[in-house]
């Protein structure tokens, strides 16, 4: 089992599955976030064929995994942002998440301090969010789940 999972990831690290990334294409994300991690994909459509430019993962601290889960699923939007902002230009970013609230984030963050702080830090950002079924949402959910 072990022989199988490291021959996965490294396969999952080298081409063609991850890529350089092509500034003339467009950059789309995809996040996920459980009650221990973070994880998410920055890609490029190639071919009908979303490949991977970047991964990121960031375990959750013990103040952390206490937010509420519309608050996990906006930190995993800021963080992702944060780390992959470097690919950002002024084109729109599709980002791809399982939690369909996180497109009306501007109007919920009336009501939360944090969720205000970090819609107004997002807003830099020319972020298009879109709703993607969980199942369908695989590269960042892997991420974002306990290594085993």
């Amino acid at each position: 089992m072990d022989s199988a999972f490291l021959d996965l990831k490294s396969r999952l690290v080298t081409q063609p599955i991850l890529r350089p990334p092509d500034f003339s294409k467009p950059f789309s994300l995809a996040v996920d976030a459980s009650d221990i991690a973070i994880g998410a994909v920055l890609f490029q459509v190639v071919d009908g064929i979303e490949h991977p430019i970047c991964y990121f993962r960031k375990k959750l601290n013990c103040h952390q995994k206490r937010y509420s889960t519309v608050e996990k699923e906006a930190l995993k939007l800021i963080l992702s942002a944060r780390a992959f902002s470097v690919y950002f230009g002024s084109t729109p970013i599709r980002v791809y998440t399982d939690h369909s609230p996180l497109q009306f984030l501007q109007r919920m963050s009336t009501h939360n301090q944090k969720l205000l702080r970090w819609s107004l830090e997002l807003d830099q950002y020319n972020l298009d969010v879109r709703h993607r079924p969980g199942k369908d949402n695989i590269f960042p959910d892997l991420l974002s789940r306990p290594a085993h």
